[in-house]
């Protein structure tokens, strides 16, 4: 699963910092779940495993936990990585460091496989980059556009505990930064939407638009001030009857959760919204439908039939 947010980034970086510090910090609280309690219980691992064990070396004993935050930094040779093991010392370090916005940043927390290499699941990861696009006309990347994403187990939300704790936390970094989009969808690690999977899209070029075009619709959807009032407010998308909660953001948006339950969200409750968010939606036909992807429960109707 993916919990997504896209965010222009503000003039002055400490606001950027504050956005990062809460977003790393409260996702890890929040939702690292087991995961991050057997963390905090390893915890101190050793830069070690990362610089001087060989190659061929286990990064520890089969099932158990292994994490690391990382940035990246922009530079003449191009992008710098440096990474740490975790350690409370380092994670205090990685959040104080965020105050020089890196181009990228991690947490990345994965279980050790039966070989004791981090590829076993469950997995969970917190990350940041700006954007990567280039924009001709002005001669340099456009980077005032920060993707943030949460990668998580799609069975966490069977809990309904889970889901509430994602959708508080996630509120709060919302109504303090102005979205220009976000979801709680199925995620293929493209960083795209779960619309953007079904009909095409680069998330690093649909962003430049995302404040006169909805970039998709999911379980909860994080809809852009300038869109949702352009489809009539908290009153236009009320009246659809497809969502159990519209609220305002405190900062600008809209907050719409399609079902209390994320496990009632279906094909079905993705038809229900289609309607009302189409004519704010790009217009194009779905992708052919593939056998074993996930369900990223997207109505495939062309939202050109619903524009005015």
């Amino acid at each position: 699963m993916q919990l997504q947010l896209s965010v222009e980034r503000a003039a002055d970086d400490r606001h950027t910092a504050r956005l990062l510090r809460s977003w790393f910090g409260g996702a890890f609280e929040a939702m690292g779940g087991r995961l991050r309690e057997s963390l905090l219980v390893a915890e101190p691992l050793s830069d070690d495993v990362l610089r001087r064990r060989p190659r061929h070396d286990p990064y520890g004993r089969p099932g158990e936990v292994w994490g690391h935050s990382m940035t990246g930094v922009r530079g003449p040779r191009g992008l710098r990585h440096d990474a740490k093991a975790f350690s409370l010392r380092s994670w205090t370090a990685f959040l104080q460091g965020l105050d020089d916005v890196p181009f990228t940043a991690d947490l990345n927390v994965v279980t050790l496989d039966r070989e004791g290499f981090p590829n076993a699941l469950p997995m969970f990861t917190v990350t940041s980059a700006l954007n990567e696009e280039f924009a001709p006309q002005m001669r340099e990347h456009d980077g005032r556009w920060l993707f943030l994403n949460v990668g998580f187990d799609p069975n966490w939300l069977a809990d309904p505990a889970y889901q509430k704790a994602t959708l508080a936390f996630v509120r709060t970094v919302a109504d303090d930064c102005n979205p220009a989009y976000g979801e709680i969808s199925y995620d293929r690690g493209s960083g795209r939407t779960a619309f953007e999977n079904v009909f095409d899209g680069r998330p690093s070029r649909t962003v430049l638009e995302s404040r006169r075009t909805l970039r998709g619709y999911a379980w909860l959807t994080i809809c852009p001030e300038e869109v949702g009032d352009r489809l009539g407010g908290v009153d236009g998308l009320r009246a659809g009857g497809a969502f159990v909660e519209v609220d305002k953001l405190a900062g600008g948006g809209y907050w719409l959760l399609a079902t209390e339950d994320f496990r009632d969200f279906d094909q079905e409750a993705a038809e229900r919204i289609f309607p009302v968010l189409a004519p704010a939606l790009r217009a194009g036909d779905a992708y052919a439908d593939i056998p074993g992807d996930p369900p990223y429960y997207v109505s495939r109707r062309n939202a050109a039939e619903l524009k005015g």
